[in-house]
């Protein structure tokens, strides 16, 4: 195993000692990077490792180092719900605090601040739109439309904020939209497990039978898929 295989690997461990030891020898590694660019404080963010991400950061980790897709930590911190690594980023000045990111984290009232500015929401766009669709964003997600404000609720709606998904839907997103894989915001809510914000979003009308583009799939088959069998029991019967 190279050096790089190893440190990405304590990592994902959360084997803080390791990565410090590693570092403490090759300094370089704080910007180590595995597949698609994902360095090592990518995947403290992604893991909510924050022992670890602490000890990269005071070693020198780049904080706005991009993946190949262009999210920085932060972005994949809010992305994946990772709290802990989030506010640790934020506090040591990580940029981009968007009103993406901060539905992603529920951070109410920075959401209802962005919106209620009456500010263009472009600038809150996820990390760049890429040229075309590609195998995990369709044509029609709401990334790739540049809906800015239903982005933010499939973001919330993903990580379980009920009172931020309360409030987008009530601004005018759509419960709808379609966002990574083309699955909609209760796709992700019952994948990740989110009861409360499944049965919020079917009493608003959600639509229980679309099929995600990736894997043809309803949100109850996302809910079995990763072992909800509550939720999954739930989107059954509403569908029939």
């Amino acid at each position: 195993m190279d050096e790089t295989t190893d440190l990405l690997e304590a990592v994902k461990r959360g084997d803080a000692a390791r990565v410090s030891a590693m570092i403490a020898a090759r300094p370089d590694l704080t910007r180590a990077a595995g597949e698609h660019a994902k360095t090592g404080l990518h995947w403290a963010a992604e893991l909510d490792r924050v022992e670890v991400a602490r000890v990269l950061l005071d070693a020198g980790a780049d904080i706005e180092a991009r993946t190949s897709w262009g999210a920085s930590p932060l972005d994949w911190a809010a992305t994946m719900g990772a709290a802990r690594v989030a506010e640790l980023l934020l506090a040591r000045g990580a940029s981009g605090l968007t009103l993406i990111t901060a539905a992603a984290l529920g951070k109410q009232q920075q959401v209802e601040a962005i919106v209620e500015s009456g500010a263009d929401l472009a600038p809150h766009r996820r990390w760049g739109a890429p040229p075309a669709p590609d195998g995990a964003w369709p044509a029609d997600s709401a990334h790739l439309l540049g809906d800015v404000l239903s982005d933010a609720l499939y973001a919330a709606a993903r990580n379980g904020h009920q009172r931020t998904v309360e409030y987008l839907l009530a601004r005018g997103a759509s419960i709808d939209a379609k966002g990574v894989f083309g699955a909609t915001a209760l796709h992700w809510a019952a994948f990740n497990g989110h009861a409360g914000t499944v049965e919020l979003l079917i009493s608003r009308g959600a639509n229980v039978t679309l099929k995600d583009a990736r894997f043809d799939a309803t949100p109850e088959g996302w809910a079995a898929e990763n072992g909800h069998a509550d939720i999954a029991a739930t989107l059954r019967r509403r569908t029939a």
